[in-house]
């Protein structure tokens, strides 16, 4: 893949480049052109005008040191490890949980995740530079129970997007994020022990931030897409200062999450709640349960009401709402 980054990154900033500058970085045209059918099938569009190539849409590409000076700007006491990857399989896998103790987290970002996934192993597809994609990895000793803590990270991210100006988007429980009734991004968390036997989360965030307009992403994905250049309308929000504020957000909300969390929430859930009084379909295991959509309990589980009769659902893929 360098070749294929090294044309990426010559070429990001959306301007025509000569194809013989371009045959300067790889040895033959037929590779080069081997090249561009690779980096079109990361999701990106090259355009060829003129003997020219430039790409579609211009990309703000992932920068270690600028994340950690926006960093700096919150009072944030962790001692974090930021690595930042063109690609990795996942950033899941990165690091590994046994190594993480009380005072430090470590994140793991990348431009493009060749087996990135969602919640029950369902894939998450970004083009290259197109998404925010990270895991943190992170101790969080002072829980019994941590049912709720996607439902709790959640409403914060939202948090966070609506104080840079973001505002509508909604949480599909138990932590996808829609707006329109398409799908903006979702969290994913997997829980594991140190050394010292405490819990660590391995949180891992996809969000859009800018999508290619030349993907049809209905025929990719199992629902419509959107993205953050979308939704900001005239405002201007770098990639690297949205991972940077998302960061600090996430590790933040570790930090305070306790097994009280989820009471203070339970009242204002509807306010988040893209689903909230709608009739709902959900596939827990191998059973299906319908109800409508009536709140989350004090631990974070939904609570279905079906004719009267109230379900509580822990973890569950919701296949079908009504509108």
């Amino acid at each position: 893949m360098k070749n294929e980054l090294s044309i990426i990154r010559k070429i990001a900033d959306g301007t025509p480049h000569n194809k013989n500058d371009l045959l300067n970085l790889i040895p033959s045209e037929s590779q080069l052109l081997r090249i561009i059918r690779n980096i079109k099938e990361m999701g990106l569009s090259i355009k060829e005008e003129n003997d020219c190539y430039r790409l579609e849409t211009p990309l703000e590409l992932l920068s270690g040191s600028i994340i950690y000076s926006h960093l700096e700007q919150f009072d944030n006491r962790k001692n974090i490890a930021i690595s930042v990857d063109d690609i990795l399989e996942s950033t899941s896998n990165k690091f590994h949980p046994y190594d993480i103790d009380d005072n430090s987290v470590k994140v793991s970002i990348t431009e493009y995740q060749l087996s990135g996934r969602g919640r029950e192993n369902r894939q998450w597809f970004s083009p290259f530079g197109s998404g925010i994609c990270f895991s943190i990895f992170q101790e969080i000793p002072n829980i019994k129970s941590p049912i709720g803590l996607s439902v709790f990270l959640g409403v914060k991210i939202l948090g966070c997007l609506e104080e840079l100006g973001l505002k509508g988007i909604k949480v599909k429980w138990p932590n996808d994020f829609y707006f329109n009734n398409k799908k903006l991004g979702g969290l994913l968390i997997e829980l594991s022990q140190n050394s010292a036997d405490n819990l660590v989360a391995t949180v891992g965030l996809g969000m859009n931030y800018l999508l290619p307009s030349n993907l049809q992403w209905d025929d990719i994905l199992s629902h419509s897409a959107i993205d953050i250049h979308s939704i900001k309308g005239d405002m201007t929000i770098s990639r690297n200062f949205l991972a940077a504020n998302l960061i600090n957000t996430m590790i933040k909300s570790l930090d305070a999450f306790n097994d009280e969390s989820l009471k203070d929430l339970q009242l204002v859930w509807g306010n988040f709640d893209m689903l909230i009084g709608k009739q709902l379909k959900i596939q827990v295991g191998d059973d299906i349960y319908q109800g409508i959509d009536s709140g989350i309990d004090s631990l974070g589980q939904l609570i279905l009401d079906d004719n009267g009769i109230s379900k509580k659902v822990i973890s569950g893929h919701i296949l079908e709402w009504n509108n």
